[in-house]
């Protein structure tokens, strides 16, 4: 009976401590985020400001200026980038809300799709810890599988989801720390790309946010959509740069050099499926919700796509080559009234891949660049 005791104990003290598996890597770096979870604007291009909730990047802000983000949300979520077997820290802090104050939810953070997560930290309020208005919780990951995920509040996540609270995650694999200034998806050379860019769909449902701006109680078993967007933004914002819209910072316009490997990273945390096609340029799905596409004995399962069909809660990792000839290819939704949400020519999931002649562009220095 003890020695099954001390087992049990063992196995709890690994689990909490999240001991390093053997194959970790030795120069594993210790990461410190900062996120606020507030409320703030959404611009459409019709000049709608569809209220919403959301995250701030506090990570280099001083604590005695934290609050002074309350209000400053942005959509999506600020982009998290690791490498595995990095100790990563995030401290979220719950900044409350300037246009609804009486809202005084409390907020998680899930890592959507994070296979080796214990309880605590796993966002789920009922077996972990919810923030409320005002306090600080330190949220500790050990990501071991590289690839593309996303992460969102779990506290009401119906509401909490739509209304923004939303962002990606990027685990990096070891092998570009061992193959220096290369860029991987998974620990594997044919997944080698040179530049890459986040494709995070989802909608947004206006008659519930106006509600929830306005003190009203949303019908949630009402839903209709009628803003479908690509990070954050809607045709034409989709092409314009981060500048123009410094709380929706990641436009969608696809830029390379002839020759070059481009990986999209696409996510859904909306609540329909979107059909996203590129025209003339084929694209080879090489991942799969953070998983990369290989057999039980490391046959090659990756798949050649012109339309990449994306339901909610989904990933995929995709890699093109530019084609040889310069020029604009149309990336669109194929639903046609998921390409406009307002007059003709303004809205929707509609962006282009521009294909520049070969060392006309320099290399990238960050995602969506």
């Amino acid at each position: 009976m003890r020695r099954a005791t001390l087992l049990i104990v063992l196995c709890l003290g690994l689990a909490l401590t999240q001991i390093p598996c053997a194959d970790t890597p030795a120069n594993a770096a210790t990461v410190n985020i900062r996120l606020g979870a507030t409320d703030g604007y959404a611009i459409m291009p019709d000049g709608t400001a569809v209220y919403g909730f959301g995250w701030a990047d506090l990570t280099r802000v001083s604590k005695k200026r934290i609050y002074n983000n309350k209000g400053k949300a942005q959509f999506i979520g600020p982009l998290i980038e690791v490498y595995e077997g990095d100790d990563v820290y995030i401290t979220m802090t719950n900044l409350g809300m300037v246009m609804r104050p009486d809202l005084d939810d409390s907020h998680t953070i899930h890592w959507h799709g994070f296979r080796n997560q214990i309880p605590i930290y796993d966002g789920v309020p009922e077996p972990s810890i919810a923030v409320p208005v005002g306090r600080d919780f330190v949220y500790y990951y050990k990501p071991l599988d590289p690839g593309t995920y996303m992460y969102h509040c779990h506290f009401e996540p119906v509401e909490h989801i739509q209304m923004g609270m939303v962002g990606v995650l990027i685990v990096r694999p070891a092998l570009e720390k061992t193959l220096k200034k290369r860029k991987f998806v998974f620990n594997d050379t044919a997944t080698e790309f040179d530049r890459e860019f986040l494709v995070f769909v989802s909608e947004i449902d206006p008659v519930a946010h106006h509600d929830i701006e306005s003190v009203q109680e949303p019908d949630w078993t009402d839903y209709k959509a009628g803003y479908w967007v690509l990070n954050g933004r809607a045709y034409p914002d989709t092409m314009a740069p981060a500048s123009a819209l410094p709380y929706q910072p990641f436009n969608s316009r696809i830029q390379a050099n002839a020759g070059e490997k481009v990986l999209l990273r696409f996510m859904n945390l909306g609540f329909e499926q979107h059909p996203l096609q590129l025209l003339g340029i084929p694209m080879k799905v090489v991942g799969m919700d953070a998983q990369p596409l290989k057999g039980l004995n490391g046959e090659d399962l990756s798949v050649w796509k012109s339309t990449i069909y994306i339901g909610a809660g989904k990933t995929f990792d995709v890699i093109f080559q530019a084609p040889n000839t310069p020029g604009e290819y149309p990336f669109y939704n194929r639903n046609y009234c998921k390409q406009r949400d307002g007059p003709v020519g303004v809205g929707g999931m509609l962006t282009s891949v521009v294909v520049h002649s070969p060392r006309t562009l320099p290399g990238q220095r960050a995602v969506n660049e």
